[in-house]
């Protein structure tokens, strides 16, 4: 005997809505730092890694080129990133954080701690890690 789904009982529904909130939360503790939204998922995996092309963090954050363009041109902009000539291709561009990108990147983690603390608070440390394993096998991602 099927029962019919609720909003409630929708992944897609909650997920949806979850996103919205972090969303929400983010943009808010963002401003706090001058940092664009647009631009922290960029200028976070530059502070893990950087001196790779547009096209790689393109690839690995899953944004279009496009986006990424824009992210990287708002990095520049701001003093955060710069670009360098390839020494292995003269046609490719490596972007690199600079000391001010570093400094500002150096400051996101505690936000994304106080988000994560804030959205997970009613939950233990092991459903927590559950949560997050579960989440990473949806997404198809490997666990950190």
């Amino acid at each position: 005997d099927k029962k019919k789904k609720t909003h409630g009982g929708s992944f897609g529904f909650l997920v949806q809505t979850l996103a919205r909130r972090l969303d929400s939360g983010m943009k808010e503790r963002l401003k706090e730092l001058d940092v664009d939204l647009k631009v922290f998922a960029n200028l976070m995996f530059l502070y893990e890694r950087d001196g790779i092309t547009q096209r790689e963090i393109g690839n690995r954050l899953n944004f279009p080129e496009y986006y990424t363009s824009r992210n990287v041109d708002s990095l520049i902009k701001y003093g955060y990133a710069e670009r360098r000539p390839d020494p292995s291709s003269r046609r490719s561009m490596l972007i690199y954080l600079t000391d001010a990108g570093r400094a500002k990147a150096a400051e996101l983690p505690a936000v994304i701690h106080a988000m994560n603390d804030e959205t997970l608070h009613n939950l233990t440390e092991a459903e927590r890690e559950q949560l997050i394993s579960l989440m990473q096998k949806v997404v198809g991602v490997a666990p950190s």
